[in-house]
């Protein structure tokens, strides 16, 4: 009696260990990335369309590809999705999904950013002028974190208008739609630098369903560094990244020397927690006598 036991138990492990190998019947690709430096929607959906048509070349399983223009459509969908590229902002706010892979474009994972406008001037000059921002998620203290937390976007800027994706923004400066605006440093053809704001992370290709099998994983993981493309810039190892949001709060420590300490609420270094759990970067300034 004892040997069927374990003949029946070591049936019923063999049985679900071959079950949780099987491939699915179709894997589900999206992509959100209203960041990337793709020109028009129609190209974001060419690229998804190629990702589609080498997965299924690849893996020999159905695929499909979907593009999201809007935060909510996306993350509203991610429950019907298995992999998405997704852009490196809204990881960076804490999505906890696991990073297979990381754009290239700028040639790292993150690129080079600035304050660019159409006409020339100082970052006072455009006092009281439109600032136009691609619409996600915490848009204006993304804006506010790159201009080291000093300024209120609000009150500095006449208005934030917001369009649908980073080439649009750039677009809308370069026709007179607007006055400034945030962008990727060889995006920004035609227009003033301002002043340059550092880096900021690229979307990065991810895995959303947990109960993709392991090995179908690692196929999808190496076959998505062969798709290209000039916005994506291809695909590298995976990397995280984060970037400071928000303004930052000041307070004296000390009366003699005159100290300040400047906090900024976000993570520099990879984080796996979400922007509100983030730690307090701290930053401190000597007063002139």
């Amino acid at each position: 009696m004892r040997r069927l036991f374990l003949l029946t138990l070591l049936f019923f492990q063999f049985s679900g260990s071959a079950w949780a190998q099987n491939p699915p019947a179709k894997l589900r690709f999206g992509i959100y990335a209203p960041n990337a430096a793709f020109a028009s929607n129609s190209e974001r959906w060419s690229y998804i369309k190629s990702v589609e048509t080498v997965m299924s070349s690849t893996l020999k399983i159905p695929c499909t590809g979907s593009a999201y223009a809007a935060e909510g459509a996306f993350t509203g969908a991610t429950g019907q999705l298995d992999f998405a590229i997704v852009d490196g902002i809204l990881l960076a706010r804490g999505a906890k999904w696991r990073v297979l892979a990381t754009s290239l474009y700028g040639g790292g994972s993150r690129a080079p950013w600035g304050l660019y406008a159409k006409a020339g001037g100082n970052f006072q000059s455009l006092k009281g002028k439109v600032l136009v921002m691609p619409s996600f998620g915490g848009n204006t203290s993304f804006a506010e974190g790159l201009l080291g937390g000093e300024i209120n976007v609000a009150q500095f800027f006449s208005s934030v208008r917001n369009v649908p994706d980073i080439a649009a923004a750039v677009s809308a400066v370069q026709t007179g739609g607007g006055d400034a605006v945030f962008a990727p440093t060889a995006m920004a053809s035609g227009l003033n630098l301002i002043f340059s704001a550092g880096t900021v992370p690229n979307a990065s290709f991810v895995l959303i369903n947990t109960k993709i099998p392991a090995d179908i994983v690692a196929k999808v993981q190496a076959a998505i560094a062969s798709v290209g493309s000039g916005a994506i810039g291809g695909m590298g190892p995976a990397a995280a990244g984060g970037v400071a949001f928000g303004r930052s709060t000041a307070k004296f420590i000390s009366a003699q020397p005159g100290v300040m300490r400047f906090q900024f609420r976000g993570f520099l270094k990879p984080f796996a927690g979400t922007y509100q759990e983030s730690p307090l970067v701290d930053h401190f300034w000597v007063l002139p006598k």
